[in-house]
């Protein structure tokens, strides 16, 4: 009784909720183009997560496995029979490798042949964490798969979970649900921190469960996937968040009908990749102006790394602003001083100076 009250007078008031307001990109977060900037860009067509495995630099795309050859080209390594939904390496047991078809196969290394299943009933597997003893995942949401994420935050829905797998027994547990499409996992201590995109924050969780703690809430744009950097931690911002579609969000009868209606790449919606098609919204006119992208249009997709430090706080960005060539980030690793980000909504991996964002070429 008292939630729905609050919830009217947010309404009235258009606070909490019901606010449209954006955070602005300033201190660690500045807008800058580094990830433009960076010399070493290793093309590769729907790019989705990232791991070193033995310090070689390996990389999902669809039901394929990629690996680096010679510091210059994709080469397939593995093919599936479902498409990858994200990766991690094992120190030197291998690759944890998850698939929509709810297994998870190791490849690699000395427990190469070993596999899991994901708890039933998931289908939405979005990230994954290894411990010694366990396997993390997230599962984004329980009504819609992980390529309908765009449907899912305009549902509004909040039935995402994160599970623990015992790699003895295989044995599952839900640590937490009714989450708004966890993201991202990165193992701290006797805790796990994650990224809860459709919140627009980073929250911590014990490893036998219980009630999540934020420890960093209103981020510009809708955090993705976790990986571990030698002071603390990367964060994939997959989208930027705009008033726009938080306006949009908020109205349900417009939503159901857009929905119904409007073919998905022309909805008002989050992308890893705009600016393509002149029947997008708010093309013409609205955003370009003599051929040029207006200095405060709206965007709808834009590429952000974020580096973090112990306390999982912004220290420093990498950016590809509205115009740029390395939209969508999705994953990231950090190995021999460099980050390596993969931009699935450009297909391409850039790597930079880990820690200071300048340009670096691979070793």
């Amino acid at each position: 009784m008292i939630g729905a009250l609050l919830r009217t007078i947010d309404n009235l008031t258009g606070r909490g909720d019901a606010a449209v307001t954006v955070p602005a990109l300033d201190g660690a977060l500045r807008p800058n183009r580094r990830l433009d900037e960076a010399e070493t860009r290793l093309p590769l067509a729907g790019v989705d997560s990232l791991a070193f495995l033995f310090g070689a630099h390996v990389a999902s795309a669809g039901n394929t496995l990629y690996r680096l050859a010679d510091g210059t080209d994709w080469q397939p390594w593995r093919k599936f029979d479902g498409r990858i939904a994200c990766i991690a390496a094992i120190g030197n047991e291998g690759l944890a490798v998850v698939l929509d078809t709810g297994e998870i196969l190791i490849e690699g290394g000395s427990t190469e042949g070993q596999g899991y299943r994901v708890p039933e009933g998931l289908r939405s597997i979005t990230a994954i964490a290894v411990s010694p003893s366990a396997i993390f995942l997230a599962n984004g949401s329980a009504t819609n798969p992980a390529e309908d994420w765009q449907l899912d935050l305009l549902q509004r829905n909040a039935s995402g979970s994160i599970w623990r797998i015992d790699r003895n027994s295989g044995a599952s547990l839900r640590l937490a649900d009714r989450l708004a499409w966890p993201a991202g996992l990165a193992l701290d201590g006797d805790s796990i921190v994650f990224s809860e995109a459709w919140k627009h924050r980073l929250a911590r969780l014990p490893l036998t469960g219980g009630e999540p703690v934020v420890v960093h809430a209103d981020l510009p744009g809708y955090p993705g996937r976790l990986a571990p950097a030698a002071d603390g931690a990367w964060l994939a911002i997959f989208a930027p968040r705009s008033q726009l579609v938080e306006f949009v969000l908020r109205e349900r009868a417009y939503k159901t009908r857009m929905i119904a209606e409007v073919p998905r790449p022309f909805w008002i919606a989050p992308s890893l990749r705009t600016g393509r098609s002149f029947y997008e919204p708010l093309q013409g006119g609205s955003v370009k102006q003599l051929g040029l992208l207006k200095p405060w249009a709206p965007t709808l997709s834009s590429g952000l790394c974020v580096r973090l430090d112990r306390a999982f706080q912004p220290v420093e960005s990498l950016h590809s602003r509205a115009d740029g060539a390395t939209h969508g980030v999705t994953d990231m690793g950090e190995h021999q001083g460099r980050v390596f980000i993969a931009a699935s909504g450009d297909g391409v991996v850039v790597a930079s100076h880990a820690g200071t964002g300048e340009e670096g070429s691979l070793p």
